[in-house]
């Protein structure tokens, strides 16, 4: 389970030689305890950002279509998607078996599909066979769902805000000190001390890297693209 706010920045005030925080002062601090509240946040945001799709932000939704509607927005802290896994759930009191959509570009949608898309109106079509992204934060099916029906697919989290003692990231507590190296970063920063700042980022970096290459560089396959003329 990952650490907690409040146990984040002790371990980061503990390296510091500084006073750890007490959890029922953790609201109303001040000084080098506040400063490295926010030197965990900052930290947070810059390993979730490193990367559109680290394994531990990994999350899954189910969505009801509407019937007649074509585009639909994303959930709550979005920050990419799986294309590839897009499916209608299965559901025999709508009388159909699992489907898998396949991604088709907006411009073709918007080219070849969206006016008999939109003459059906309230209706819908049938059951999609596509899926597209949507103009702005969503997707779109087509043909426009003549149903209720159920679709599910795989998208990545963005990270969420850390406020409360209690709260705690998506990272793995295993790697704790891949984030205390990157708050170290940000506290020494925030004291001018630019020698300490430039190792304590230099380690922070490798982290990142090590991270990278435990989840996201390791392909089992590779396959080659070249055509032959």
């Amino acid at each position: 389970m990952p650490s907690t706010y409040l146990e984040l920045c002790n371990l980061t005030l503990r390296r510091l030689n500084e006073v750890e925080i007490a959890a029922d002062d953790f609201s109303s601090i001040r000084g080098v305890q506040a400063l490295v509240k926010d030197a965990v946040k900052s930290a947070v945001a810059k390993i979730n950002q490193a990367e559109f799709e680290w394994p531990f932000n990994a999350a899954q939704e189910t969505d009801t279509l509407i019937v007649g509607q074509e585009e639909y927005a994303w959930p709550s802290f979005f920050k990419a998607v799986d294309w590839n896994s897009f499916q209608i759930q299965k559901d025999d009191s709508l009388g159909t078996s699992y489907k898998t959509l396949s991604y088709k570009d907006r411009d073709d949608w918007l080219k070849n599909f969206r006016d008999t898309d939109m003459n059906s109106g309230s209706t819908g079509r049938g059951i999609p066979d596509f899926v597209f992204s949507a103009h702005g934060n969503g997707y779109g099916v087509t043909p426009s769902p003549d149903k209720a029906y159920s679709i599910r697919f795989n998208y990545f989290l963005n990270f969420t805000d850390i406020n409360l003692s209690t709260d705690v990231t998506r990272i793995p507590e295993s790697h704790d000190s891949v984030l205390i190296d990157g708050a170290l970063y940000y506290m020494y920063m925030f004291k001018d001390n630019t020698e300490a700042a430039q190792v304590a980022y230099g380690a922070f970096e490798k982290g990142i890297k090590d991270l990278q290459t435990l989840y996201i560089n390791n392909t089992a396959s590779i396959r080659d693209t070249r055509i032959r003329f």
